[in-house]
């Protein structure tokens, strides 16, 4: 219990003092529950009959026919465009772009400049 007579200033380092402590313990916790849910995750996982290596796979070129696809990315990516479109979509070609990374590197750098610039 806290004795309201004593410094002002010794109950607030109490009080901070058992609010981090609780902090900290509960941060523990949640953080050992983590690990043991990471760790079993791989029970629940069915492991391959053999232990082949896996695939990896191809690069495509930037005019690739739905041949060459595979039937479920196509699947995919008609639904997500008849999703947002609204309208019948027919997948003709697929072109990957591999610098996305640095378009949204360069986009956080100007809208951090943008956020300091001085107003006048």
């Amino acid at each position: 219990m806290i004795d309201l007579t004593t410094n002002p200033l010794l109950i607030g380092f109490q009080i901070a003092i058992t609010g981090i402590s609780i902090v900290f313990v509960v941060l523990t916790i949640v953080a050992f529950a983590l690990s043991i849910l990471n760790r079993s995750q791989g029970l629940f996982q069915a492991k391959p009959a053999s232990a082949t290596k896996p695939t990896v796979p191809q690069e495509s070129t930037s005019s690739t026919t739905t041949d060459q696809l595979d039937p479920q990315l196509i699947a995919i990516l008609t639904a997500a465009a008849v999703t947002t479109l609204d309208q019948p979509v027919r997948i003709l070609r697929v072109r990957y772009y591999r610098q996305l990374a640095v378009n949204w590197a360069r986009l956080g750098r100007v809208s951090v400049m943008a956020a300091r610039q001085l107003r006048r």
